[in-house]
């Protein structure tokens, strides 16, 4: 799935990546959540069409946290095993 032009827009401009090194910077480069490297700067209150030229939440460094690509994925729920309702013998666990 592409992001919208806005998006896309927003994380190619000079304003982010000032924001982005900023953020970096401050956490001295370690993830927020588990201290391992933090490679992606992640927006807590998510980022739409609608928001993204509010500055309060695009660029406020209060609103930016530093993640590692581990817990990147895991707040996003990305290549989470799913829930297996059934034990190794096929019956019904929950």
């Amino acid at each position: 799935m592409r992001k919208p032009r806005e998006l896309h827009n927003f994380y190619k401009s000079q304003q982010w990546m000032i924001a982005r090194t900023v953020k970096i910077q401050n956490v001295n480069g370690k993830c927020e959540r588990c201290g391992n490297t933090g490679d992606e700067v992640h927006h807590k209150i998510p980022l739409t069409i609608e928001n993204v030229k509010d500055a309060l939440i695009s660029l406020n460094q209060d609103n930016l946290e530093l993640l590692c690509k581990e817990c990147h994925n895991k707040e996003h729920n990305r290549f989470q095993k799913k829930h297996n309702p059934f034990d190794k013998d096929g019956n019904f666990i929950g």
